[in-house]
């Protein structure tokens, strides 16, 4: 053992006792007990609990140790510790695999109760890839991973959303503020024209797609991966990148229960606001007047309905906006049981969620419930299974807004009974938008049930060779009604009553079996993979309507009972893929790496002698900080290069395109009132008979680094991604009969750079720590190739711009007071709009369009701290997207003419010269005035502090009061801070301004049990 003490006093007390006593056995018994007592009453115990911020019920196995010496001890399966240290100057270190090692002064304290983090960027932690898992330190792909605090930082409907900003190279927005809205993602661009660019999005092995259920409280972790090496062994399903969602299961230990639950408020973020009535009274006066119909409040009874002119003059209005508009809310509640012991391990969880937008009758309610077992057969067999139900139940709105924001604001909404006026503006046409969300009136229900899950068996004969054999099943019933009766505004005062039913059954099973056989021979490390996959969909539609129902109380559970009108039709599609594939994993002295992967897809929707593709990729990885010259090094952590290439497929287009088509026509004898329709077909699309894959073939350069003792890590990515035999539906001569056909034409190409950042900027002794992760990509998206010339007119592409590009004139201004005779060149007048001659000829013709911008933005960029002290912790994420332009439907709904309400603009007049908007003149109208579409662009780029979170952790102490092992409380604010250069409009809603986007106060509670 460690002396403490200086023993020479002792030693000479002993000597002279043992001048005067013979016995030798009681001078050793003396001697002992002095020294023991001397040392005890210097030293003195301590006690206390090492847990995680994912595990409070404690740690075991953590090493314990008083710093400069070997004396030390364990945690038990606790958590808990007891050590003897010195009275003064002692001090506690704290270390596990895979956390960050914590030091404690003692001082004064008898009981040290400590809290350790996951280390950043460990290099032993495991990564899941396609068919396995690796180390991150074996991985040669480009691959992210989201897992921990970030998974629940922020609640979201869609699990995926936790992504945004958080992963480089992942274009994510939110689609719109409807309740249940869905997301438009992108891995590093778009790649095909016509096919789908949607990522590969699997849950547990099992193909699932981006409507995502998953409660992000069962996901143990997502991984994105990005480049040829990660993705090429999914080959076809893989060719726009690939995220695997890997759910929690149950861990050895006694159960723990765990209940998460949020309440949130929904309030209005932002809106382009549409003119009040006396601004629209304003435009209406003026596009009169510019064609000599008014000039003066005496010839308002010219321009304007009696009625409407009458409520005009007596203050009677309605912002049909704000009457629509009102606050909505969002809440989940969560429960979850685990555990699991030497056979069984186990993880059920059942879930609630619902939504209602800032719209009456816009809701969405979700339930579901998971369930995962593991049995362990024997020492070298498991059956496994992941089990999950979802029932979607959501109301949707037709959309008010559009109809609202045009329709004159001069009428009441409500009698004076507060009862909604059908026909508020004194005219037989004009519908109150309030109609449809009156009991009964407007109906669009989906009820949508989901079976997803998957059984497994996992078999390992020996210690180098594992098994799987995997069956997949996804099969969904969806049913969609809706209802429309009269005064609604689609079916309007005089039309029919309109019922319709959609019935949807989709049904998708897996099976795939693979091998894997692992062996170290001394500095050599090989894994070889080898495997089969199939897949089949199944998908039926089954559609009826009818108008005029005998009553209106049916809505459309009686299509029988309508008496006009009736339309029946179905649909069956079925594909299927097949694939072999096979992967090599070899490392030499834990620092040359090498991954190799061969697949081949066969896919049904492909042409006769075209269906198989064969997709082959490689990388390499050298890991520097194994060298010499660096494994010494202070200052480099971690240092690792990576280099790949690969070929990935795409059949994304629907089935039976290469088998040609045929359409239903009616044709008609001139039979006279007695006419019977008679039905038809007629060949309507020409069989692609030589459509084959789309082939991407993509180069990625990587630098995994860290630095100080890993206070600062990241990657960094070069990537170059082309793409051939682009999918593509190109135009046919009018005298074959067609109008177009498949085809592989075409080239794409991507460049890109992504940056990825971790830092621990403060981690003192105080408790005190702040930690920030920064995301940024940059992507060229461009087309190379088309099939004639450098254009398509008809689908707006352009060779050197990206597939989504906006061609058009350039407004610089408007005509002026003083430059009538330049306008007049033009056949033009001042208050009109001007654009850029931009060949110099003095002549404005087609020739002077230009590609003005694209949706594809410069770089995204995300920036998110975590503050954290004593129990309280605070999230901040402010997240970015810069250089894409958007058509905004608010600068572009300029009602010119004045006879529909619009959007608030600063148009011109004579006395209000500005440069914005043309002059109004009802002599036109927004499609027939000249260059008109050149206000619809806008700067979409946007900063915006998505998420702030701030949190408390109960202490210990309190928890043990309560027996429970951890409880948080947290409040949310979501999308409360916008910057953008289109005031009081959020540009991440793309334009629209239908189901404006929306900001979220949430409050919420985590309890584990």
């Amino acid at each position: 053992m460690n002396k403490i003490l200086n023993p020479k006093p002792v030693q000479k007390l002993a000597a002279m006792l043992a001048a005067s006593y013979a016995s030798k056995l009681w001078v050793a018994i003396f001697f002992f007990v002095a020294v023991q007592s001397i040392a005890l009453a210097q030293t003195k115990v301590v006690t206390g609990r090492v847990t995680t911020p994912d595990d409070p019920e404690g740690l075991p196995g953590v090493s314990v140790v008083l710093k400069g010496t070997t004396t030390g001890t364990t945690t038990d399966l606790d958590g808990r510790y007891e050590i003897q240290v010195p009275n003064t100057g002692a001090t506690l270190v704290f270390s596990f695999i895979g956390f960050v090692t914590e030091e404690e002064a003692v001082e004064n304290r008898s009981q040290i109760d400590v809290q350790l983090s996951a280390q950043l960027q460990d290099l032993g932690e495991v990564v899941v890839v396609g068919y396995g898992v690796v180390k991150k330190s074996d991985l040669t792909g480009s691959v992210v991973s989201v897992r921990n605090e970030d998974l629940t930082a922020i609640p979201v409907t869609n699990a995926l959303e936790v992504m945004q900003g958080k992963v480089p190279g992942l274009d994510l927005t939110k689609s719109s503020g409807q309740a249940g809205a869905g997301l438009n993602l992108r891995i590093r661009g778009n790649r095909s024209l016509n096919a789908s660019n949607q990522p590969l999005v699997l849950v547990d092995g099992i193909i699932y797609g981006t409507s995502m259920d998953v409660n992000p409280n069962d996901i143990a972790s997502i991984e994105v991966l990005k480049d040829a090496a990660s993705t090429a062994i999914y080959g076809t399903l893989g060719a726009n990148g690939v995220i695997l969602i890997t759910t929690k299961r149950g861990s050895k230990g006694k159960a723990k229960v765990s209940l998460n639950s949020y309440y949130s408020v929904q309030s209005l973020e932002s809106y382009d606001h549409i003119m009040t009535a006396s601004e629209w009274v304003d435009l209406r006066r003026e596009s009169r007047r510019t064609v000599g119909e008014w000039s003066g409040p005496e010839d308002d009874a010219n321009i304007f309905v009696p009625q409407q002119l009458e409520n005009f003059q007596n203050g009677i209005y309605s912002d049909w906006a704000s009457e629509l508009l009102s606050n909505g809310s969002q809440q989940n509640h969560q429960v979850s049981v685990a555990g699991a012991d030497d056979k069984v391990s186990y993880y059920f969880s059942m879930e609630y969620f619902d939504e209602k937008s800032l719209f009456k009758n816009d809701e969405f309610e979700r339930y579901s419930g998971r369930m995962a077992v593991d049995y362990k057969v024997s020492p070298k067999l498991q059956l496994s299974t992941s089990l999950m139900y979802t029932l979607r139940d959501q109301d949707r709105r037709r959309d008010p807004l559009n109809w609202a924001n045009k329709i004159s604001p001069l009428g009441p909404a409500y009698d004076e009974e507060g009862n909604v006026i059908p026909l508020p503006l004194g005219d037989a046409t004009t519908v109150n938008p309030l109609n449809d969300e009156q009991p009964g009136n407007y109906v669009d229900n989906e009820v949508n049930r989901r079976f997803f899950g998957n059984i497994s068996l996992d078999w390992k004969p020996t210690t180098t060779v594992a098994f799987t054999s995997r069956l997949g099943l996804d099969n969904t019933n969806s049913r969609r009604g809706v209802f429309m009766g009269v005064n609604t505004i689609d079916v309007g005062p005089d039309g029919m009553t309109v019922a319709r039913a959609t019935n949807n059954l989709f049904s998708r099973l897996t099976w795939e079996n693979f091998a894997t056989y692992s062996k170290g021979f001394g500095d050599h490390d090989l894994q070889v993979l080898l495997g089969q996959s199939i897949w089949r969909t199944n998908s039926e539609s089954y559609f009826a309507e009818g108008l005029d129902l005998l009553s209106p109380t049916m809505l459309f559970y009686n299509l029988g009972a309508a008496q006009q009108g009736i339309r029946i039709n179905s649909s069956l599609s079925e594909s299927a893929l097949a694939s072999f594939f096979a992967r090599v994993n070899y490392k030499y002295k834990n620092k040359y790496l090498f991954n190799g992967v061969l697949r081949t897809d066969g896919s049904s929707v492909l042409a006769p002698g075209n269906k198989w593709g064969f997709f082959p990729s490689a990388a390499v990885s050298w890991i520097m900080k194994e060298e010499g010259f660096l494994a010494n090094s202070s200052t480099v952590s971690e240092m690792k290069m990576r280099l790949s290439y690969g070929v990935s497929g795409n059949s994304g287009v629907d089935p039976y395109q290469t088998l040609g088509g045929l359409s239903k026509s009616t044709y008609a004898w001139d039979q006279g009132s007695s006419e019977v329709a008679a039905f038809g077909y007629y060949p309507s699309l020409i069989a692609a008979s030589n459509l084959g894959w789309e082939e991407t073939a993509s180069l990625n350069i990587g630098l995994d680094f860290g630095f100080f003792n890993n206070r600062l890590t990241g990657t960094l990515d070069l990537y170059e991604q082309n793409t051939s035999g682009l999918l593509m539906e190109r135009a046919v001569p009018a005298t074959s009969g067609f109008t177009s056909s498949w085809d592989n034409i075409g080239k794409t190409r991507n460049r890109g750079v992504e940056v990825m950042l971790s830092s621990v900027n403060v981690d003192s002794r105080s408790g005190f720590s702040w930690n920030t992760d920064v995301t940024f990509a940059r992507n060229k998206e461009e087309i190379i190739e088309l099939v004639e010339g450098d254009r398509d007119l008809a689908n707006g592409w352009f060779v050197g711009y990206p597939i989504s590009s906006y061609f058009d004139y350039e407004k610089i201004g408007i005509w002026q007071l003083g430059e009538e005779s330049q306008a007049e060149q033009n056949q033009q007048v001042v208050g009109e709009i001007k654009v850029r001659d931009q060949d110099g000829d003095g002549i404005i013709t087609p020739d002077d369009r230009k590609i003005l911008g694209s949706n594809v933005p410069r770089f995204n960029l995300g920036i998110n701290n975590r503050f954290e002290f004593k129990g309280i912790d605070l999230t901040v994420f402010v997240f970015a997207r810069d250089g894409n332009m958007i058509v905004s439907e608010a600068y572009g709904s300029y009602k010119i003419d004045g006879r529909e309400n619009g959007p608030r603009v600063d148009y011109w007049t004579p006395e209000n010269p500005t440069n914005a908007y043309p002059r109004p003149n009802a002599g036109t109208s927004p499609g027939n005035a000249r260059y008109f579409s050149t206000l619809r662009y806008a700067d979409g780029s946007f900063i915006k502090i998505r998420d702030i979170t701030l949190g408390y952790n109960l202490p210990l102490s309190v928890l043990e009061k309560l027996s429970i092992s951890r409880l948080r409380v947290y409040a949310t604010a979501k999308n409360f801070f916008v910057w953008s250069n289109m005031d009081g409009y959020d540009p991440e809603r793309g334009g629209n301004l239908s189901f404006p986007m929306t900001r979220q106060l949430m409050l919420g509670i985590n309890v584990d049990l």
